[in-house]
């Protein structure tokens, strides 16, 4: 596009911030920017590691990621996803947590081809690839022929999709270098209360220990990375309200929804800003059924 896509912005936010921002939403315990203009990510708020072989593409980008990485599984993502999507990462992230003994790599498949840079990988990959490197293989698709793969299908092509042109951007463009994005209605937690106590549905996306933390009472819980397997559970009569801790998550699973044609609203504040209003929790068990 005629710089560096990293740093384009979108409503003031850098395309790597958004990457980053999504991958925070989805639950990441850290979050590297690997290589690029490292002045300059920096100043947008990014942690920048060095590329182990800066410009060679996405293979030794992998390994830096999953050498400096302190987790046991990472996610590996390009900085230039059109629509940075947390349910995706996260249900990328899942699938391999749940895996079979022996798979270290989970990657999307999209019409048949397989999303190399939207993949989760175990660290102890780290070991096959970097003999797979050292025999002059510059490939992820040809290293990971030494490894336990399994392929992840399901997820949105739009989620998995990076900017190679102006056309694959987000939104209508406002002026240049800058797009805008989906407006996310919301609500504070004292509507919120006036809403719950007329019957209207509550999803709570948060994790499960937080949920059983404390919870507005009703939610149906629904973790951010299940949002997308679990549409089917969504009520589409009505109004839904989606909360979490703070708002960020639940935000991204509104933006989900609506794109979906789910009349969603955020809870601004989220489980956090009920409890410091005062008003009554849950705590313990899980709740399944739709409130």
């Amino acid at each position: 596009m005629g710089r560096d896509k990293a740093l384009l912005t979108i409503d003031g936010v850098t395309m790597a911030a958004r990457v980053a921002d999504a991958l925070w939403a989805a639950g990441a315990q850290e979050v590297y920017a690997v290589g690029g203009d490292a002045p300059a990510l920096r100043s947008h708020g990014l942690v920048v590691v060095p590329d182990d072989d800066l410009g060679a593409g996405p293979f030794p980008a992998t390994l830096t990621a999953l050498r400096v990485a302190s987790a046991p599984v990472v996610l590996v993502v390009s900085c230039d996803l059109s629509h940075p999507d947390p349910i995706a990462m996260a249900a990328t992230v899942a699938a391999l947590e749940s895996s079979a003994p022996g798979v270290v790599l989970a990657v999307p498949l999209v019409a048949g081809h397989r999303q190399w840079t939207h993949a989760a990988w175990r660290i102890e990959a780290l070991p096959a690839l970097v003999e797979a490197r050292s025999r002059g293989v510059g490939s992820l698709k040809r290293a990971a022929r030494d490894v336990g793969c399994i392929d992840l299908h399901g997820l949105p092509p739009a989620a998995l999709a990076d900017a190679d042109t102006p056309a694959d951007l987000p939104g209508t463009a406002r002026e240049p270098g800058s797009v805008g994005e989906m407006d996310i209605p919301e609500i504070d937690v004292t509507e919120l209360a006036k809403q719950r106590s007329l019957g209207a549905p509550l999803i709570d996306v948060r994790e499960d220990d937080e949920y059983a933390e404390a919870r507005v009472p009703g939610a149906v819980h629904i973790p951010l990375a299940m949002v997308g397997e679990r549409m089917s559970e969504v009520p589409t009569g009505a109004t839904v309200y989606v909360i979490c801790a703070r708002g960020g998550r639940s935000a991204k699973a509104v933006e989900h929804y609506r794109a979906h044609g789910i009349d969603a609203v955020n809870v601004a504040g989220g489980t956090l800003g009920w409890i410091d209003a005062g008003l009554p929790t849950l705590s313990g068990g899980d709740e399944t059924s739709p409130g």
